[in-house]
């Protein structure tokens, strides 16, 4: 009796083995279908058919994470927000997408044709001023956080438990003991390192401290690709501050190996800020799905949103200026199209400040079109690694531009991680968007554009000197690297759409 048991048991197992593997290559199979209609690009598209018919085992749990490139539920978080606070949803609304009938009529200026292309509202008279490198961006943002009266924003994709770190808990904390509302948002894969008891200190001291947790709910369980990489201090809706610095002392270069570390942000005064406060509200309805009660909209002079009759307005307009908010949950491939536009409206100029080259084949093609125009053309990326996979696929990409004649010069003087593009004498775009596929189709990010010609003057002067201490890397045909660091990048294109 015994014996039949057991054999009656190994039997049951025998058959719940097979019905497994059948079970996954028809899960197999159902994604691969699913791969035809959802896949961004017809070539990714069949390499993930391959992938699943002949290594379903591999596969599939890889599909699930990583092929993914729609973010579900951030739009669906803001409509049943606003369904308790219609007024707010609607203020984000107003300010960060315009009306077509509010959208500029001619297409003169490079700002006025990213806007445009954009979908969101020109918005003038702000201030500028121009952000240099860590001592000066970790200054301006502590002076405006001890400043702050009634509340402060604050959003980043990495917060370290360092020296600097420590200083903007500091100040955090007695914004939040002095009565200020003080809301954090911080991206939990790009913390992941954070510690529990940084967090647990800024809670208990009464700041209100959320994660961008991209996988709340069961529907949205494999959503681990996608970040929030936005950089953002929005203080009692007057100030704000968009760029591509976190908190850490990598920053201020603490790390040797990539130090100095050369990174550029933008404070902001006026109208504008209002914009950045949008983008804010947006990522804080999902995070935390909650209001921001405090949150000051009043509206202000806005380019083309205001009464004609405004005496203001009759005036050559001035610190015009427009946020670019784009991410996974877009219905449009809105930052390509950003670019895109911005490429397209040189006409001189068209320089690119990027600490990584992963560009897809829409802004190849677009950087062609502006070299074919005669518009001095140049792009600009680290010579020092932090992130290898990106590094070593960008040598490609050099290589791939090289042949449309379009130069790539390495920084040589440290790490390079601003995001900057200038545009002729008329447009420059700060801001946390990386010339790579991750920030093109998987990351939420941030640009600042900007049209007005004392700060474009001090930006062109910057990447003047970024320049001069710079050298072109794709101006020969031979290959300079040994045939191992040849393999690394043959093999890290090959992961390019996830980079």
């Amino acid at each position: 009796m015994t014996y039949l048991l057991e054999y009656s048991d190994y039997g049951s197992a025998g058959l719940l083995i097979p019905a497994g593997l059948v079970l996954i290559h028809l899960c197999a199979l159902l994604s691969a279908f699913h791969s035809l209609q959802h896949v961004r690009t017809s070539q990714a598209a069949v390499a993930w058919v391959v992938g699943l018919v002949t290594l379903p085992y591999l596969a599939l749990p890889l599909y699930w994470v990583f092929a993914r490139n729609r973010f579900e539920g951030y739009r669906e978080a803001i409509r049943d927000i606003g369904k308790e606070h219609d007024q707010s949803v609607t203020s984000i609304r107003r300010e960060l997408f315009s009306e077509p009938c509010n959208q500029p009529r001619t297409f003169q200026s490079p700002l006025a044709q990213v806007a445009t292309v954009m979908g969101t509202p020109v918005s003038q008279g702000n201030k500028y001023r121009l952000l240099i490198d860590g001592i000066a961006f970790f200054d301006t943002m502590l002076w405006q956080i001890q400043s702050a009266k009634r509340y402060v924003y604050a959003s980043f994709y990495i917060i370290r438990d360092d020296q600097i770190g420590k200083r903007f808990a500091d100040a955090l904390i007695e914004r939040a003991n002095a009565g200020v509302t003080v809301r954090l948002l911080y991206d939990e894969v790009g913390c992941i390192r954070l510690s529990n008891r940084y967090l647990r200190r800024l809670t208990e001291a009464g700041v209100d401290v959320h994660s961008f947790n991209t996988r709340q709910g069961w529907v949205n369980r494999f959503q681990v690709n996608f970040r929030n990489h936005r950089k953002m201090i929005v203080v009692d809706g007057r100030v704000s501050i968009v760029g591509g610095l976190n908190v850490g002392d990598e920053y201020l270069g603490a790390i040797p190996s990539m130090s100095p570390w050369r990174d550029t942000s933008v404070q902001i005064e006026g109208s504008l800020t209002r914009k950045v406060q949008a983008v804010f509200a947006g990522d804080y309805y999902w995070a935390a799905r909650a209001d921001l009660p405090e949150a000051d909209w009043q509206r202000k002079t806005d380019c083309g949103t205001t009464d004609s009759n405004d005496p203001s307005l009759q005036e050559e307009p001035s610190g015009l200026g427009a946020v670019c908010t784009t991410g996974p949950a877009d219905e449009r491939p809105r930052t390509s199209m950003m670019f895109s536009a911005a490429i397209g409206a040189a006409k001189e100029r068209l320089w690119i400040s990027t600490p990584y080259l992963v560009p897809d084949d829409a802004m190849i093609v677009a950087l062609a079109m502006a070299k074919a125009r005669g518009v001095d053309v140049r792009l600009l990326i680290p010579s020092v690694a932090d992130l290898w996979a990106v590094y070593l696929a960008g040598f490609y990409y050099e290589r791939k531009l090289a042949e449309i004649g379009v130069p790539v010069f390495r920084f040589t003087n440290g790490m390079l991680h601003q995001k900057c593009v200038l545009v002729d004498d008329s447009l420059t775009l700060i801001g946390s968007t990386n010339f790579d596929n991750r920030s093109l189709h998987l990351n939420f990010e941030v640009m600042v554009a900007i049209e007005d010609r004392a700060f474009i003057c001090e930006v062109e002067k910057m990447l003047d000197r970024d320049f001069a201490n710079a050298k072109r890397s794709n101006g020969s045909n031979r290959p300079l690297r040994p045939w191992f660091a040849r393999a690394g990048t043959a093999l890290a294109r090959l992961f390019s759409p996830v980079l």
